[in-house]
Protein backbone atom coordinates (compact mmCIF):
# COMPACT_ATOMS: atom_id res chain seq x y z
CA UNK A 1 0.00 0.00 0.00
CA UNK A 2 1.41 3.78 -0.36
CA UNK A 3 1.12 6.68 1.69
CA UNK A 4 2.25 9.98 1.60
CA UNK A 5 5.39 10.52 2.86
CA UNK A 6 5.44 13.88 5.39
CA UNK A 7 8.98 16.07 5.03
CA UNK A 8 10.03 17.29 8.60
CA UNK A 9 12.66 19.52 8.31
CA UNK A 10 15.73 19.72 10.16
CA UNK A 11 16.54 22.22 13.03
CA UNK A 12 20.13 21.14 13.01
CA UNK A 13 22.36 23.69 11.73
CA UNK A 14 24.70 22.42 8.60
CA UNK A 15 28.50 22.92 9.35
CA UNK A 16 31.30 22.92 7.19
CA UNK A 17 34.66 22.11 7.23
CA UNK A 18 37.69 22.86 4.46
CA UNK A 19 40.48 20.74 5.02
CA UNK A 20 43.96 19.86 2.88
CA UNK A 21 44.68 16.73 2.14
CA UNK A 22 48.21 14.85 1.72
CA UNK A 23 47.73 15.23 -2.38
CA UNK A 24 47.45 19.32 -0.98
CA UNK A 25 43.98 19.61 -3.14
CA UNK A 26 41.00 21.51 -1.53
CA UNK A 27 38.07 18.75 -0.07
CA UNK A 28 35.28 20.71 1.86
CA UNK A 29 33.61 18.03 4.58
CA UNK A 30 29.78 19.44 5.35
CA UNK A 31 27.79 17.91 8.48
CA UNK A 32 24.42 16.81 6.87
CA UNK A 33 22.48 17.14 10.13
CA UNK A 34 20.14 14.77 11.33
CA UNK A 35 16.77 14.85 12.15
CA UNK A 36 15.06 16.66 15.20
CA UNK A 37 15.88 14.42 18.55
CA UNK A 38 18.34 12.49 16.42
CA UNK A 39 21.40 11.61 18.24
CA UNK A 40 22.95 9.26 15.30
CA UNK A 41 22.52 9.61 11.61
CA UNK A 42 24.71 8.58 8.45
CA UNK A 43 24.12 8.78 4.68
CA UNK A 44 24.30 6.04 2.30
CA UNK A 45 23.96 6.90 -1.04
CA UNK A 46 23.97 10.15 -3.17
CA UNK A 47 22.45 10.29 -6.70
CA UNK A 48 23.99 13.56 -9.65
CA UNK A 49 21.38 15.64 -8.42
CA UNK A 50 23.16 15.98 -5.37
CA UNK A 51 19.99 14.16 -2.96
CA UNK A 52 21.56 11.73 -0.64
CA UNK A 53 19.49 9.02 1.83
CA UNK A 54 20.49 7.77 5.02
CA UNK A 55 19.23 6.85 8.20
CA UNK A 56 18.94 8.64 12.01
CA UNK A 57 17.41 7.57 15.40
CA UNK A 58 18.25 7.92 19.27
CA UNK A 59 17.71 6.27 22.29
CA UNK A 60 13.92 6.85 22.65
CA UNK A 61 12.81 7.38 18.86
CA UNK A 62 12.62 4.48 16.58
CA UNK A 63 14.89 4.68 13.44
CA UNK A 64 14.22 6.85 10.69
CA UNK A 65 14.59 7.37 6.78
CA UNK A 66 16.19 10.51 5.66
CA UNK A 67 16.77 12.44 2.62
CA UNK A 68 19.21 14.92 2.55
CA UNK A 69 18.77 17.83 -0.33
CA UNK A 70 19.81 21.11 1.10
CA UNK A 71 18.65 19.87 4.64
CA UNK A 72 17.42 16.76 6.27
CA UNK A 73 13.66 15.51 5.59
CA UNK A 74 12.35 12.41 7.29
CA UNK A 75 10.79 10.00 4.84
CA UNK A 76 8.10 8.36 6.35
CA UNK A 77 6.80 4.83 6.52
CA UNK A 78 4.50 2.94 8.02
CA UNK A 79 3.24 4.42 11.76
CA UNK A 80 5.09 3.15 14.89
CA UNK A 81 7.93 1.37 12.63
CA UNK A 82 11.16 1.71 12.46
CA UNK A 83 12.77 3.10 8.80
CA UNK A 84 15.99 2.77 7.24
CA UNK A 85 17.16 3.84 3.14
CA UNK A 86 20.66 2.83 1.72
CA UNK A 87 19.94 3.53 -1.72
CA UNK A 88 18.80 6.42 -3.98
CA UNK A 89 18.15 6.18 -7.80
CA UNK A 90 18.91 8.81 -10.29
CA UNK A 91 15.19 10.03 -9.93
CA UNK A 92 14.90 10.55 -6.54
CA UNK A 93 13.27 7.27 -5.69
CA UNK A 94 15.02 5.15 -2.74
CA UNK A 95 14.82 1.48 -1.32
CA UNK A 96 15.47 0.26 2.17
CA UNK A 97 13.34 -1.53 5.19
CA UNK A 98 11.13 -0.84 7.46
CA UNK A 99 10.37 -2.96 10.95
CA UNK A 100 8.92 -3.77 14.40
CA UNK A 101 11.94 -4.39 16.02
CA UNK A 102 12.35 -8.30 17.26
CA UNK A 103 8.80 -9.24 15.07
CA UNK A 104 9.79 -8.40 11.56
CA UNK A 105 10.47 -6.52 8.28
CA UNK A 106 9.37 -5.90 5.13
CA UNK A 107 11.55 -4.00 2.50
CA UNK A 108 9.94 -0.50 1.03
CA UNK A 109 10.19 1.77 -2.20
CA UNK A 110 9.71 5.77 -1.91
CA UNK A 111 9.03 7.09 -5.10
CA UNK A 112 9.88 10.32 -5.53
CA UNK A 113 6.14 12.15 -6.02
CA UNK A 114 6.21 11.71 -2.10
CA UNK A 115 4.73 8.45 -1.70
CA UNK A 116 5.93 4.98 -0.22
CA UNK A 117 5.35 1.20 -1.20
CA UNK A 118 5.33 -1.66 1.33
CA UNK A 119 6.59 -5.21 -0.95
CA UNK A 120 5.80 -7.90 -0.27
CA UNK A 121 8.14 -11.12 1.22
CA UNK A 122 8.49 -14.44 -0.69
CA UNK A 123 6.24 -16.99 0.79
CA UNK A 124 7.29 -18.64 3.93
CA UNK A 125 10.07 -15.87 4.62
CA UNK A 126 9.35 -13.46 7.05
CA UNK A 127 11.57 -10.88 6.82
CA UNK A 128 12.21 -9.34 3.49
CA UNK A 129 14.62 -6.35 3.22
CA UNK A 130 15.82 -3.93 0.38
CA UNK A 131 19.38 -3.12 -0.27
CA UNK A 132 19.62 -1.27 -3.68
CA UNK A 133 17.34 0.39 -6.29
CA UNK A 134 18.73 0.81 -10.08
CA UNK A 135 17.46 3.74 -12.32
CA UNK A 136 14.34 1.48 -13.64
CA UNK A 137 13.11 1.59 -10.34
CA UNK A 138 13.69 -1.86 -9.36
CA UNK A 139 14.60 -2.64 -6.19
CA UNK A 140 16.69 -5.56 -5.02
CA UNK A 141 17.76 -7.17 -1.58
CA UNK A 142 16.84 -10.38 0.35
CA UNK A 143 14.23 -12.19 1.85
CA UNK A 144 14.78 -14.09 5.47
CA UNK A 145 12.99 -16.83 6.96
CA UNK A 146 13.09 -18.51 10.91
CA UNK A 147 15.21 -21.15 9.75
CA UNK A 148 18.10 -18.55 8.72
CA UNK A 149 17.78 -19.54 4.85
CA UNK A 150 17.99 -16.23 3.01
CA UNK A 151 17.48 -15.59 -0.69
CA UNK A 152 18.37 -12.76 -3.20
CA UNK A 153 15.43 -11.32 -4.34
CA UNK A 154 14.03 -8.05 -6.49
CA UNK A 155 11.18 -6.24 -6.46
CA UNK A 156 9.35 -4.80 -10.36
CA UNK A 157 7.96 -1.53 -10.37
CA UNK A 158 4.54 -3.29 -9.45
CA UNK A 159 6.00 -5.01 -6.67
CA UNK A 160 6.13 -8.29 -8.45
CA UNK A 161 9.14 -10.36 -6.18
CA UNK A 162 11.61 -12.59 -8.47
CA UNK A 163 13.72 -14.86 -6.88
CA UNK A 164 17.55 -14.54 -8.84
CA UNK A 165 19.15 -17.32 -9.26
CA UNK A 166 21.81 -18.78 -6.50
CA UNK A 167 24.98 -20.44 -8.03
CA UNK A 168 25.13 -24.52 -8.08
CA UNK A 169 26.17 -25.47 -4.43
CA UNK A 170 25.16 -22.02 -3.08
CA UNK A 171 22.13 -21.73 -0.61
CA UNK A 172 22.44 -18.31 1.36
CA UNK A 173 23.29 -14.66 -0.51
CA UNK A 174 23.25 -11.59 0.40
CA UNK A 175 22.46 -8.64 -1.75
CA UNK A 176 24.94 -5.25 -1.65
CA UNK A 177 24.37 -2.85 -4.47
CA UNK A 178 22.45 -2.64 -7.63
CA UNK A 179 22.64 -0.41 -10.89
CA UNK A 180 21.41 -0.42 -14.60
CA UNK A 181 20.21 -3.97 -14.30
CA UNK A 182 23.04 -5.23 -12.33
CA UNK A 183 22.95 -6.34 -8.75
CA UNK A 184 26.41 -7.71 -6.43
CA UNK A 185 26.65 -8.97 -3.41
CA UNK A 186 28.06 -12.35 -2.02
CA UNK A 187 26.94 -15.87 -1.54
CA UNK A 188 28.05 -19.31 0.55
CA UNK A 189 27.17 -22.64 1.65
CA UNK A 190 27.34 -24.88 4.46
CA UNK A 191 31.19 -26.16 4.08
CA UNK A 192 32.01 -23.10 1.58
CA UNK A 193 33.76 -19.99 1.31
CA UNK A 194 32.02 -16.61 0.67
CA UNK A 195 32.39 -15.54 -2.92
CA UNK A 196 31.95 -12.05 -4.67
CA UNK A 197 28.99 -12.42 -6.83
CA UNK A 198 27.07 -10.27 -9.38
CA UNK A 199 23.57 -10.77 -11.05
CA UNK A 200 23.50 -9.48 -14.58
CA UNK A 201 20.66 -7.93 -16.31
CA UNK A 202 20.34 -10.73 -19.00
CA UNK A 203 19.17 -13.19 -15.30
CA UNK A 204 23.10 -14.62 -15.96
CA UNK A 205 25.23 -14.89 -12.58
CA UNK A 206 28.89 -13.94 -12.42
CA UNK A 207 31.35 -15.39 -9.54
CA UNK A 208 33.78 -12.79 -9.28
CA UNK A 209 37.71 -13.70 -9.01
CA UNK A 210 39.04 -14.21 -5.83
CA UNK A 211 42.94 -13.42 -4.53
CA UNK A 212 43.66 -17.04 -3.82
CA UNK A 213 41.81 -20.53 -3.69
CA UNK A 214 39.12 -20.99 -1.31
CA UNK A 215 40.06 -17.41 -0.19
CA UNK A 216 36.72 -15.57 0.71
CA UNK A 217 35.46 -12.04 -1.21
CA UNK A 218 32.46 -9.61 -0.74
CA UNK A 219 31.09 -7.28 -3.53
CA UNK A 220 30.02 -4.45 -2.12
CA UNK A 221 28.55 -1.75 -5.18
CA UNK A 222 28.45 -2.07 -9.16
CA UNK A 223 28.13 0.63 -11.79
CA UNK A 224 25.86 1.13 -15.13
CA UNK A 225 29.29 -1.04 -16.95
CA UNK A 226 28.77 -3.81 -14.45
CA UNK A 227 32.52 -2.98 -12.88
CA UNK A 228 32.42 -3.95 -8.93
CA UNK A 229 34.34 -2.78 -5.80
CA UNK A 230 34.72 -4.71 -2.47
CA UNK A 231 37.32 -6.83 -0.68
CA UNK A 232 39.10 -9.78 -1.50
CA UNK A 233 41.03 -12.37 1.10
CA UNK A 234 44.56 -13.67 0.45
CA UNK A 235 45.56 -17.07 0.67
CA UNK A 236 44.09 -18.69 3.75
CA UNK A 237 42.46 -15.32 4.38
CA UNK A 238 45.08 -13.85 5.94
CA UNK A 239 44.99 -10.46 4.69
CA UNK A 240 42.38 -8.17 3.03
CA UNK A 241 42.52 -6.16 -0.06
CA UNK A 242 40.28 -3.67 -1.53
CA UNK A 243 39.90 -4.29 -5.64
CA UNK A 244 38.10 -3.87 -8.20
CA UNK A 245 36.29 -6.57 -10.73
CA UNK A 246 35.71 -5.67 -14.50
CA UNK A 247 32.86 -6.94 -16.89
CA UNK A 248 34.42 -10.16 -16.92
CA UNK A 249 34.76 -10.90 -13.50
CA UNK A 250 38.48 -10.37 -13.30
CA UNK A 251 40.35 -8.17 -10.72
CA UNK A 252 41.61 -5.22 -12.39
CA UNK A 253 42.61 -3.24 -9.86
CA UNK A 254 44.30 -3.89 -6.11
CA UNK A 255 43.67 -1.04 -3.31
CA UNK A 256 45.72 -2.27 -0.66
CA UNK A 257 45.78 -3.73 2.20
CA UNK A 258 43.02 -2.93 4.87
CA UNK A 259 41.31 -1.22 2.73
CA UNK A 260 37.44 -1.72 1.59
CA UNK A 261 35.50 0.25 -1.37
CA UNK A 262 32.02 0.71 -0.74
CA UNK A 263 30.89 2.67 -3.75
CA UNK A 264 31.91 3.40 -7.27
CA UNK A 265 30.85 5.99 -10.13
CA UNK A 266 30.24 5.11 -13.61
CA UNK A 267 33.51 6.82 -14.46
CA UNK A 268 35.43 4.08 -12.10
CA UNK A 269 36.45 6.23 -9.48
CA UNK A 270 35.44 4.61 -5.85
CA UNK A 271 35.17 4.98 -2.44
CA UNK A 272 35.82 3.61 1.11
CA UNK A 273 37.86 3.61 4.20
CA UNK A 274 41.06 2.23 4.97
CA UNK A 275 41.25 0.57 8.50
CA UNK A 276 44.59 1.68 10.51
CA UNK A 277 43.67 0.45 13.86
CA UNK A 278 40.38 -0.76 15.05
CA UNK A 279 39.56 2.65 16.29
CA UNK A 280 40.98 4.50 13.56
CA UNK A 281 39.63 4.85 9.87
CA UNK A 282 40.79 7.09 7.06
CA UNK A 283 38.01 8.12 4.48
CA UNK A 284 39.30 7.40 1.03
CA UNK A 285 39.19 8.18 -3.16
CA UNK A 286 40.65 5.48 -5.28
CA UNK A 287 41.45 6.73 -9.26
CA UNK A 288 40.16 4.12 -12.04
CA UNK A 289 44.11 2.74 -12.03
CA UNK A 290 44.17 2.69 -8.45
CA UNK A 291 45.88 6.06 -6.96
CA UNK A 292 44.29 6.91 -3.73
CA UNK A 293 44.18 10.26 -2.30
CA UNK A 294 43.04 10.67 1.26
CA UNK A 295 39.47 12.77 1.70
CA UNK A 296 40.15 14.15 5.26
CA UNK A 297 38.25 13.74 8.64
CA UNK A 298 36.39 16.90 10.02
CA UNK A 299 38.45 17.70 13.96
CA UNK A 300 38.86 15.25 16.51
CA UNK A 301 37.50 12.56 14.40
CA UNK A 302 39.08 9.11 15.21
CA UNK A 303 36.58 7.37 12.33
CA UNK A 304 35.10 8.00 9.20
CA UNK A 305 33.66 6.02 6.34
CA UNK A 306 33.28 7.29 2.86
CA UNK A 307 30.37 5.05 1.42
CA UNK A 308 28.67 6.47 -1.95
CA UNK A 309 29.67 8.70 -5.00
CA UNK A 310 28.04 9.98 -7.83
CA UNK A 311 29.12 11.14 -10.99
CA UNK A 312 29.86 14.27 -10.00
CA UNK A 313 32.22 13.33 -7.69
CA UNK A 314 30.57 14.14 -4.32
CA UNK A 315 30.80 11.70 -2.04
CA UNK A 316 29.24 10.65 1.35
CA UNK A 317 29.57 8.89 4.43
CA UNK A 318 29.38 9.60 7.94
CA UNK A 319 32.08 9.94 11.02
CA UNK A 320 32.20 8.86 14.27
CA UNK A 321 31.22 5.11 15.78
CA UNK A 322 29.33 3.42 18.38
CA UNK A 323 31.01 5.56 21.04
CA UNK A 324 31.23 8.84 19.45
CA UNK A 325 27.49 9.94 17.76
CA UNK A 326 27.60 9.24 13.99
CA UNK A 327 26.71 12.13 11.92
CA UNK A 328 26.21 12.32 8.40
CA UNK A 329 28.72 13.96 6.12
CA UNK A 330 29.44 15.09 2.41
CA UNK A 331 33.22 15.58 0.73
CA UNK A 332 33.15 17.87 -2.51
CA UNK A 333 36.53 18.11 -3.73
CA UNK A 334 38.06 21.29 -5.71
CA UNK A 335 39.87 19.46 -7.92
CA UNK A 336 38.07 16.26 -8.53
CA UNK A 337 39.38 14.65 -12.05
CA UNK A 338 36.77 12.07 -13.38
CA UNK A 339 39.70 9.58 -14.37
Amino acid sequence: MSRKLGFALSAALVATVVVTTPAHASVTITDLGGLPGSAFHSAASINDAGVAVGRSRSTSLPERAVRYGGSAAELVGPAGASTSVTSVNSSGAASGTTFDPFVSGRAIRFDPDGSHRVLDSYPGYEFASGQAIDDSGTVYGIVLNSSSSQLPVKWDLNGALTLLALPDGMTWAVVTGASNGYAVGYVTATGRHVQAMRWNPAGTVTRLAGLANRAESYARAVNRHGEVVGEAYTENNFAVVGVRWDITGSVITTYGGNTHPRGINDHGVAVGFTTVTTADNVPMRWSPNGDAFELGRPGGARKAEAVDINNEGVIVGHTGDVRAPLTAVKWTESQFVLG
